[in-house]
């Protein structure tokens, strides 16, 4: 059995700043992906007033640029604004909050990790890049049809 504030100290300690890895690709051009990296890592934070754990994520990609191209056959035509060189950036973005109950009486590092992976998984991840856009010259937004392939949680505990 953890008190509730060796609990907060062990999870501040012990899960601050774990790094993990995206790879994923976007749209350069019409049936061409191209692939792309990010790193970043996740923290947790313990909120003993409302039992919250939460995590929260850094996340920094490649630098990514796409020129102005248009595809046209006999049956459609593509458009891909062009991407001025930029990179994904997410900063201390809330990515999940799990409850945790009391007494802690249970294995708290495996609920902390389930939770993580929960939290930093291909669905996710994937879910936050539907939501990003880029933004071209004009300060437009721009989709760059992003699409995860991997995440890997780097556990070094």
């Amino acid at each position: 059995m953890v008190d509730e504030f060796d609990f907060f100290r062990k999870v501040r300690a012990y899960y601050n700043n774990v790094p993990f890895l995206v790879q994923f690709t976007y749209r350069l051009s019409h049936r061409v992906d191209k692939a792309v990296t990010a790193r970043g890592s996740f923290s947790c934070r313990v909120n003993p007033h409302t039992q919250i754990v939460e995590y929260v994520i850094d996340l920094r990609s490649d630098s990514i640029s796409r020129p102005y191209s248009e595809h046209s056959s006999f049956l459609f035509s593509s458009l891909y604004d062009e991407i001025p060189a930029q990179s994904i950036e997410l900063n201390q973005f809330l990515i999940q909050a799990l409850r945790y109950p009391l007494p802690i009486e249970y294995d708290w590092q495996a609920f902390v990790m389930s939770g993580a992976e929960d939290a930093v998984n291909m669905q996710t991840i994937q879910q936050l890049f539907k939501k990003w856009r880029f933004k071209s010259k004009d300060e437009q937004p721009v989709d760059g049809k992003l699409k995860v392939g991997q995440v890997l949680l780097q556990w070094q505990l």
